[in-house]
């Protein structure tokens, strides 16, 4: 655990105040004062409002009481080498050399856990970033965001977090579907020719779809060029993802990330979640079918949540 300096020296100048406090005024009760670091570091490195605070009890001016506190003060083996009196009677103290030295000897003692805390109390705490598409290769974008997450966690898992950093791989929705008729179409190109076999709009055009559609041919031939369209599209994307994956996983460990957990996409609808939670929300009504698609109708939700936070019908519709 790091050793915090800074509360150790206030710690240490609420004790010099207090004794000092004492000698001067012997038997006076003294009121809780205030310790800060001041916005102005020109002033000193800690102010003190003790005496200002203590001039009913003490019967002085404040700027007499903080003279007679400072003169009653003894810095000898302490962290602070000098203070002085300033506006109305605040106290301004400076740091010394045995603070300074201890600050540096604290670091080299923590070594690499310097800055460690236990703020976090090992609450769980999942970090999900970069989760770059797995239909081709990653891009600086995605570096920025690598570098940003995994120093996110760094920070959270030295603050005290229980820290799992995550990948998700959107390995399943359109842009699979996309990303095998791409692959489809470089590959059937390889027999008939590009003019014979028309590519995909919206399809990923990059060379690196034609290197996997010429890897896949390579490897099975003319194997899936007449089965059905469905059982090509399956196989050309799953080796495209097989490759792909692979090759982010290494990028970003070259890049120094390692992740916990790499989250499939894929797992959830194999695990019958997606199925089973849409099911639920149709059955609650909550979901409406338009353009041949099933929605879920926020709209809906977010007005009866409004009512039931109490607002009139008037309110919601607005």
């Amino acid at each position: 655990m790091t050793a915090n300096r800074i509360a150790d020296a206030q710690k240490q100048l609420d004790t010099l105040i207090r004794t000092a406090y004492a000698k001067a005024f012997p038997g006076k009760e003294m009121r809780d004062f205030i310790i800060e670091i001041p916005k102005d570091t020109s002033h000193g490195d800690f102010a003190s409002n003790a005496a200002m605070v203590n001039a009913k009890n003490a019967g002085k001016a404040p700027r007499d009481i903080a003279a007679a506190l400072l003169e009653a003060m003894d810095f000898t083996g302490s962290y602070f080498v000098a203070a002085e009196t300033a506006g109305p009677g605040f106290m301004n103290f400076r740091l010394g050399q045995n603070w300074f030295s201890d600050s540096v000897q604290s670091v080299l003692d923590c070594g690499a856990d310097y800055g460690r805390s236990d703020y976090g109390h090992g609450e769980k705490v999942m970090v999900e970033f970069v989760s770059a598409n797995p239909t081709g290769p990653m891009h600086m974008g995605n570096a920025r965001g690598g570098a940003i997450g995994d120093c996110l966690a760094s920070a959270l898992d030295f603050a005290g977090y229980e820290v799992c950093r995550e990948f998700y791989i959107n390995d399943a929705g359109n842009q699979i579907v996309k990303f095998g008729k791409s692959l489809e179409a470089r590959y059937l190109q390889l027999y008939l020719g590009e003019d014979a076999v028309e590519f995909p709009e919206d399809g990923y055009h990059g060379d690196d779809i034609r290197e996997l559609a010429q890897a896949f041919y390579d490897l099975h031939g003319d194997q899936y060029r007449d089965v059905e369209e469905a059982q090509r599209l399956e196989a050309l994307a799953a080796f495209g993802l097989e490759r792909n994956i692979p090759k982010m996983q290494a990028d970003l460990r070259r890049y120094g990330i390692e992740y916990d957990q790499w989250f499939f996409e894929s797992s959830l609808h194999t695990s019958g979640y997606v199925a089973e939670t849409v099911g639920l929300l149709t059955e609650k009504g909550w979901t409406y079918e338009k353009d041949g698609a099933l929605w879920l109708n926020t709209t809906q939700l977010l007005k009866n949540k409004y009512l039931a936070e109490g607002k009139s019908q008037k309110q919601v519709d607005k």
